[in-house]
């Protein structure tokens, strides 16, 4: 879905953080990324886009591009962020997100797994990668119970980090989607006591 086909007339105005957003393929990640970009005027950011620029599909390209994601979780400027939220990097990407020395937030989007199966099925992207892939049916619960691991054991737990569990049902549109992910942003904003520009 081109980001641009979902219009929100009121612009997101938060104070600048950067936001997280975590999930197995096929939970909308980049999608409502890339509308939170658009409508906060944060710079965007995901492991996969870096792949895409960096990366030619061996492990020297791979490390490559998780160089690039780390540096611009540790950038001390706001940003819209994306990756799964499990595997071997959860600890860098923390480090690198506290290093920025601004606020963090930590969206993970939850939806039923075999929706995220139909969803993740249905991609069109060729992301390099220097591995080979299982069969999606395996890859969202393997992806799902690596994030739930890292979500007790880094995200949660993280007191530098406001970290959202955010559950959907399998018929949530992507506007519901969004409607709730902006929620959550301006709530954490009222809940700090900041002051909305």
């Amino acid at each position: 879905m081109d980001p641009h086909d979902f219009c929100n007339p009121e612009r997101l105005v938060i104070s600048p953080r950067k936001i997280l957003l975590i999930g197995t393929l096929g939970s909308g990640k980049t999608t409502l990324a890339e509308y939170l970009a658009r409508d906060t005027g944060f710079p965007y950011g995901s492991i996969d886009e870096c792949r895409t620029r960096y990366s030619n599909s061996t492990v020297e390209g791979e490390d490559c591009a998780w160089d690039h994601f780390l540096e611009l979780c540790s950038r001390p400027a706001p940003g819209i962020l994306e990756f799964s939220g499990g595997g071997p990097h959860v600890d860098e990407v923390r480090k690198n997100l506290l290093d920025s020395t601004i606020p963090v937030s930590v969206i993970w989007l939850m939806l039923p797994l075999d929706t995220c199966v139909t969803r993740a099925l249905k991609r069109q992207k060729n992301i390099p990668w220097p591995f080979p892939w299982g069969p999606v049916e395996y890859s969202v619960p393997a992806i799902h119970d690596s994030i739930e691991f890292a979500w007790e054991c880094v995200w949660s737990g993280e007191p530098g980090f406001h970290a959202m569990r955010q559950e959907f049902g399998s018929s949530v549109s992507v506007g519901e989607m969004y409607s709730v992910v902006r929620e959550i942003c301006l709530a954490e904003q009222r809940n700090a006591g900041e002051k909305e520009l």
